[in-house]
């Protein structure tokens, strides 16, 4: 069966994580529909917080994965513990979609950061 992942964070493309994704398979630049706080409190740990219609729409990457790799990529993220796995709807292409992603599972005042529409792509 195959899967869908948005990534906003480490496990794009010129990032630290993005090794997980090598059986995966890249769909596109995407989008989410809604807006979403999407926060770094600590340099290249990105939190999204699962406030929809809340700060910006937020730019990733779309992936398509087997089971073996979603479950690797939910031990990463320590799923649901750390961050909770969740279908929301992005674009890709033009195209509406549904895709998981992950939120960040704790409370945190994310409305004392800087919201960010993308999260950096390469590591500085």
């Amino acid at each position: 069966m195959c899967y869908k992942l948005f990534v906003y964070g480490t496990l794009k493309k010129g990032l630290c994580n993005h090794f997980y994704l090598h059986e995966a398979t890249f769909l596109g630049e995407a989008i989410t529909l809604q807006a979403y706080p999407l926060i770094a409190p600590k340099r290249w740990y990105p939190y999204l917080i699962d406030k929809p219609g809340k700060g910006k729409r937020i730019r990733g990457e779309l992936y398509a994965l087997n089971l073996a790799t979603l479950k690797q990529i939910d031990r990463l993220e320590e799923h649901p513990r750390y961050y909770k796995r969740k279908v929301i709807e992005i674009l890709v292409n033009g195209k509406r979609q549904e895709a998981f992603t992950y939120f960040f599972a704790s409370f945190i005042p994310y409305w004392e950061f800087t919201f960010l529409e993308e999260f950096p792509s390469k590591e500085e």
